[in-house]
């Protein structure tokens, strides 16, 4: 975050932006009928990131109270006004597009030629190295290019597939990291033109977020159009490639943060260096500085502690041999632990990452104590104490005592400490002992309510996927933080 206090422009500076821009930033209509209590000034890009207070990083932005007029300023919430600008730009634009046939609606026909020793082909002017994927006694000749998109359209007798709600965040993706795969195609021979079969969404993101007008693609050269519409259904049934699990993923982060500290020092050229979060994340959007900080806190955990290892399950299937949901883990220390960057150094007394390391295994802890302990034991699944640790764990029931116990050791936490703690609870100085013994009693009385034995009431939470039908049991059954702290 800069030193500089935030400018604040004076109304001739107002009046200049406003003789600049005759429109909202964000949604490009007029401003025309708007006062000037309707109109804020927002930077284009955020102060908060480091760009500069000059007056031509400010833009007037609509901001009316009145429902029957436009208020961009309050529907862009924290999102960086450009990046909002871009988001509805591109909402717009997909709003009517539904495929790629959308965007290349009329190819024009490819001129290419064939060496005679199918080693190369001059494809629209360039020569390229031809591949060949021989397949029994049949050749399959394929080139890699970046594709020129007036060259391009949807191939509709292999790819009938529309565009998917991910194309969004894909489009975002695509506008900050590189594509990893490139799109698949094929020449017709009848029309010469270059027909994409698979990466649809991919070349509509590039074409709609960077506006590329060559795609990255690899071209099949009159292939058996049967054999490929087969292998593209199998590809995406039979043998679809297994999905990263969770943990991988959080591990893979937590790889990638390291690196961002080592290359730090580096530059610092002190291996021992001090950093800040603040300063190693700096330029990451908000989710990405949430997802790096919570991937590298389950990996301190796990090293600090085998409660990961004994009790966190990758998947439902794995849900019956180790209680605890990787989802509701990650759950658990949202809601305990602070995930944004720190900017206080690392050897900071008033930065709290190992203390709250240490003060989040104490609450893992009290939670293996009370609702695992002796109870979990999936080779009886069918015995009464299995049965009330499944039921602790379902995720419906676990989304909901997440928050109730967060309420109760909160409450609880203020009244002894005698003052507001500010923050996420875990990001704290450590837990006194007398603290310790009162929020590992309120736990204790959490997992031993009535309604955890209550059969019926065991069958109502397994068979529902709301969170709300939960909520509504705790309401009917008086299961709250005022409940579980009244010791």
């Amino acid at each position: 975050m800069p030193n500089e206090e935030r400018r604040i422009l004076t109304e001739e500076e107002k009046s200049s932006l406003l003789t600049k821009h005759k429109s909202c930033y964000i949604c490009n209509e007029p401003l025309d009928g708007y006062t000037r209590e309707e109109i804020e000034f927002d930077h284009i890009y955020n102060y908060a990131d480091g760009h500069p207070q000059e007056l031509n990083n400010f833009a007037p932005v609509h901001a009316s109270p009145h429902q029957n007029k436009l208020n961009c300023h309050a529907g862009k919430g924290r999102k960086k006004p450009f990046d909002y600008r871009e988001e509805l730009r591109i909402k717009k634009i997909l709003k009517k597009v539904h495929g790629l046939a959308d965007l290349c609606q009329s190819a024009i026909p490819s001129i290419y030629s064939i060496s005679p020793d199918n080693h190369h082909i001059t494809f629209n002017g360039v020569q390229l190295p031809l591949y060949n994927q021989k397949i029994g006694e049949k050749d399959n000749l394929y080139f890699f290019n970046e594709v020129e998109t007036r060259f391009i359209e949807n191939d509709n007798e292999i790819q009938l597939r529309p565009l998917e709600d991910k194309i969004l965040p894909l489009i975002f993706n695509l506008k900050a990291s590189i594509q990893l795969l490139p799109s698949l195609a094929r020449i017709d021979p009848i029309t010469n033109t270059v027909k994409l079969f698979d990466g649809q969404h991919k070349a509509v993101a590039q074409i709609i977020g960077n506006n590329k007008e060559y795609l990255p693609c690899i071209v099949f050269v009159n292939p058996d159009v049967n054999a490929l519409r087969i292998t593209v259904y199998e590809a995406h049934t039979d043998f679809v490639q297994q999905r990263y699990k969770k943990s991988h993923i959080d591990a893979k982060l937590a790889d990638i943060y390291g690196q961002k500290i080592e290359a730090y020092r580096k530059k610092a050229g002190n291996p021992q260096a001090p950093y800040s979060e603040a300063a190693i994340l700096k330029g990451e959007s908000a989710s990405d500085i949430r997802n790096f900080i919570l991937s590298s806190i389950l990996k301190e955990v796990s090293v600090e502690t085998d409660i990961i290892r004994l009790y966190a399950a990758e998947s439902r299937k794995d849900q019956k041999q180790r209680p605890i949901l990787w989802q509701s883990l990650e759950r658990f220390i949202k809601k305990f632990c602070n995930l944004t960057a720190v900017e206080e150094p690392s050897e900071s007394d008033n930065n709290y990452r190992s203390e709250e390391i240490d003060n989040l295994i104490f609450l893992l802890r009290q939670i293996e104590e009370h609702a695992i302990r002796n109870k979990w034991n999936p080779d009886n699944p069918e015995s009464e104490h299995h049965k009330l640790a499944r039921t602790y764990f379902y995720r419906t029931a676990f989304n909901n005592w997440v928050n109730t116990l967060e309420e109760g050791l909160r409450f609880t936490y203020e009244q002894m400490k005698g003052s507001k703690a500010w923050g996420a609870l875990c990001y704290q100085k450590p837990f006194p002992p007398k603290v310790r013994e009162r929020l590992s009693d309120i736990t204790k009385r959490l997992f031993e309510h009535s309604l955890w034995v209550q059969e019926s009431i065991q069958d109502e939470i397994a068979k529902t996927n709301q969170d709300s039908v939960v909520t509504a049991i705790f309401k009917r059954e008086g299961l709250d933080w005022i409940y579980i702290t009244k010791l």
